[in-house]
Formats: structure tokens, C-alpha cells, sequence
């Protein structure tokens, strides 16, 4: 008998699917946080009995749910394939720029939403984030980021009367 036989022979010892496990036990963990925050929220007055914990109830039990599924799947062996380009991918051409770009603007958006209110920080937002996309017309996308953060505000504000930041402008 060859060397090669008899390494052919041998059982194959499997690798545990270390990503798989840790994508279940996540969802499991988000489902967990979403059902006890659910249960956490104030009872409902309405005369439907649907209170604001009802959906986040419903949907940390789904959680749950996917999440001990895609746990009996791993342990059966069931894992998950890579699609044809994962681990194709050369750092090296990716863009970083504007990756940074739609980062910031997501800090900016974080930090200045209160005190310069929703309409600025979301038309500057808009504008960083088309910009760091590819659109080049920026006056243009200047516009159409004005228009519609205040087409936003006013529809949150004054038709489904949701208080957004008013900042600055005040209105």
C-alpha cells in the first residue's frame, strides 16, 4: 500500500464552520434583545390592545426562531456555499475614499442633527453620500438634496405630526 493510500484512507477531520455558528448565535443574540425590549415597553391604552411592544415582540421571536433554525442546519452540516467571487477580492482596488466619504458623513449626520437640525445635516449628508457614489452634477445634487429633506421634514412634521430637529432654521 502507497503512502497516498493509506492517506486516503484516513478520515477527513472537519473544520467547525466558525462563521456560520457566529452568524446564528448573532441573530439569536439581536432577537433576544429585541424580545426583551419588547416586553419592557408600556402597556397599550388603545383600544386595539396593539402597543409599541407588539412588532419588536414579533419580530425578536422570528429572530429566535431563524436563529435556532440556522443553528440546526450548521450542526446537521448544512453550511452555507460561497458565491463564485467571495474570497476574490483584492483590498488593494478598493475604494477608500469614498468609503471614508459616506463614513463621515454618517458622524456628521450623528453628531449634527440636533443643533443645525434636519434639514441642513440631511441635504449635506445627501450630497456627501451622492458625491462619494460618482455623481459629479453637484450643484444639481445640491438641489435635489435640499428639496427632498424638506419635502421629508414637512411630510414627518406636518402631515404625520413627527417632531424631526428643527435646528437653526427654526421652522
Amino acid at each position: 500500500m502507497t503512502a497516498e493510500i493509506a492517506q486516503a484512507e484516513v478520515p477527513q477531520r472537519r473544520s467547525i464552520p466558525w462563521g456560520d455558528w457566529v452568524i446564528a448565535v448573532a441573530i439569536l443574540g439581536i432577537g433576544i434583545v429585541v424580545l426583551l425590549d419588547g416586553l419592557h415597553q408600556v402597556a397599550s391604552t388603545s383600544a386595539s390592545g396593539v402597543g409599541a411592544g407588539f412588532v419588536p415582540k414579533v419580530v425578536g421571536v422570528l429572530l429566535i426562531a431563524l436563529a435556532l433554525a440556522l443553528a440546526v442546519q450548521v450542526a446537521r452540516g448544512s453550511l452555507g456555499q460561497p458565491d463564485e467571487a467571495e474570497g476574490d477580492v483584492d483590498v488593494r482596488s478598493t475604494r477608500w475614499v469614498p468609503l471614508a466619504v459616506c463614513v463621515a458623513a454618517v458622524v456628521i449626520f450623528i453628531v449634527g442633527v440636533e443643533p443645525l437640525g434636519y434639514v441642513i445635516v440631511s441635504s449635506v449628508v445627501f450630497w456627501l453620500t451622492a458625491w462619494a457614489l460618482g455623481a459629479r452634477h453637484v450643484v444639481h445634487t445640491a438641489v435635489i438634496g435640499v428639496v427632498l429633506s424638506v419635502v421629508v421634514y414637512l411630510s414627518f412634521t406636518r402631515l404625520l405630526d413627527i417632531s424631526l430637529p428643527a435646528g437653526v432654521l427654526g421652522f
